[in-house]
């Protein structure tokens, strides 16, 4: 998968918000990704909401991943203003997707409230040199298990998600904030030498 997840070179500096937009449209491309690679590995769907619900669970991941990251990259109150404007971004992709694919709902709300509830599960779990313990990676993929089911077909969807998916969506989102945090640094220091 490609993502652009660098900012070009620009006269002006680049806002917490313009950064968080950025990164929460690379969480929605590898939240995306995330699901569909799971239909190509052969797990199975039952119909589009449960589709709807496994792509909220990544984001809500992606979200706590980038949470994490931001906690080294940035001063407190400007990583509670990227966390907050992601989470938004993030809830505004998916509300507008869910309703092309299912219909008018307030699917933001409901978005908000899986996030929080996560977040305090996810809080709980280590986040250790540089990525995600196992812990993280088995509380995630236990939401996803529990979406898809145990049947013949998708119960060992778990197992999947904690060894290979779960690790490429958290490397390809650390690379992007990474990427758009330091490109976004060099067009500052850019704009302060101009």
């Amino acid at each position: 998968m490609r993502i652009r997840d660098r900012w070009p070179a620009r006269e002006h500096s680049v806002s917490i918000e313009e950064n968080a937009g950025a990164l929460a449209y690379v969480c929605w491309q590898v939240a995306l990704d995330g699901t569909k690679q799971l239909h190509e590995q052969k797990f199975n769907y039952r119909d589009d909401a449960q589709r709807v619900a496994v792509i909220s669970e990544y984001l809500i991941f992606l979200i706590h991943i980038c949470d994490r990251v931001c906690a080294t990259q940035l001063q407190p109150g400007e990583r509670e203003r990227f966390v907050i404007k992601l989470t938004q971004l993030c809830a505004g992709h998916l509300h507008r997707n869910a309703e092309q694919v299912l219909g008018p709902g307030d699917y933001t709300e409901t978005f908000i409230d899986t996030f929080n509830a996560r977040s305090k599960d996810f809080s709980q779990c280590k986040y250790e040199k540089g990525g995600p313990g196992y812990s993280l990676l088995r509380a995630f993929a236990a939401q996803i298990q529990q979406l898809m089911g145990n049947d013949q077909t998708n119960r060992w969807v778990m197992d999947q998600i904690t060894e290979i998916n779960a690790q490429n969506a958290v490397d390809q989102v650390q690379k992007s904030i990474r990427n758009i945090l330091g490109s976004s640094a060099a067009v500052e220091n850019q704009s302060a030498s101009t």
